[in-house]
């Protein structure tokens, strides 16, 4: 009798650890987009895999409940929470679950850093010289080493145009202006740098008049002019005799008769 008893407590016990894991995280992919001042807007989706229907609507009813805050999804996974940046930085602005028949559920996590994730090396008249903070990634720091575990990626979203400097550490792959470390990846050194090239203002004649009208220089462009108007009218008997003396002067009428 005691046999079965234990084996009953055993069973029920087993059965109650296997309803708990109601979901698989399968993968996991961090999208940092960087614009062209440095700032970042992070997205990281949490790709889940569920054994039931009853799971999945208990996962529905879970979303409802936590909303946008970090503490309790945290408490409620410890595998969820923003991996870039420092905590006083994150800004979320949405947490959202997305549902797709054709492939694996995510829970999206979207959040704004409000410090810049790239900081200024040099810069001169052409070009500005961006490199990565480190600390934005503190969270993947393993001992003496950064470490993106298996089963996450993180992508870097470059503004158009820049020019990324070999080369990136960790190992990365490349591809215009998107950085892509996937894991299982690892190194002692932590360096993305990339080069911006400043713009070549054209003149706009039109631009530059508005801008002269709207501005307070405006008045005192129109009050000199004027001014200079009223002085030339008021002594243009006395320049036209000058400058038809000066002609005079200079020319045959002025000279000796030829004999």
């Amino acid at each position: 009798m005691n046999k079965k008893i234990l084996t009953l407590v055993a069973f029920l016990f087993l059965a109650q650890f296997a309803f708990g894991q109601f979901y698989v995280l399968e993968n996991h992919t961090i999208e940092i987009n960087v614009d062209i001042e440095g700032n970042a807007n992070v997205i990281e989706k949490y790709y889940l895999s569920f054994q039931n229907e009853q799971q999945l609507a208990d996962f529905r009813q879970t979303v409802s409940e936590m909303g946008v805050s970090i503490e309790g999804w945290n408490a409620y996974d410890k595998r969820i929470y923003p991996r870039i940046g420092q905590e006083k930085d994150i800004v979320v602005s949405g947490i959202s679950f997305n549902e797709n028949p054709d492939s694996l559920d995510f829970l999206e996590m979207n959040y704004f850093l409000k410090s810049p994730i790239m900081e200024k090396k040099n810069e001169t008249t052409r070009v500005i010289e961006y490199k990565f903070k480190a600390s934005a990634l503190s969270s993947f720091i393993d001992g003496a080493l950064w470490v993106i575990p298996a089963g996450i990626s993180i992508t870097v979203q470059l503004p158009r145009g820049v020019e990324i400097e070999k080369p990136v550490k960790p190992d990365a792959v490349i591809s215009n202006n998107t950085v892509v470390w996937t894991g299982y990846v690892f190194g002692n050194e932590l360096e993305l740098n990339y080069l911006v090239f400043k713009q070549i203002s054209s003149f706009d004649l039109e631009e530059a008049l508005q801008e002269l009208m709207q501005s307070e220089l405006f008045i005192i462009f129109v009050g000199a002019t004027a001014l200079i108007l009223i002085i030339v009218l008021a002594k243009r008997k006395s320049i036209g005799n000058k400058i038809q003396n000066y002609i005079i002067k200079h020319s045959d009428l002025g000279g000796e008769e030829q004999e």
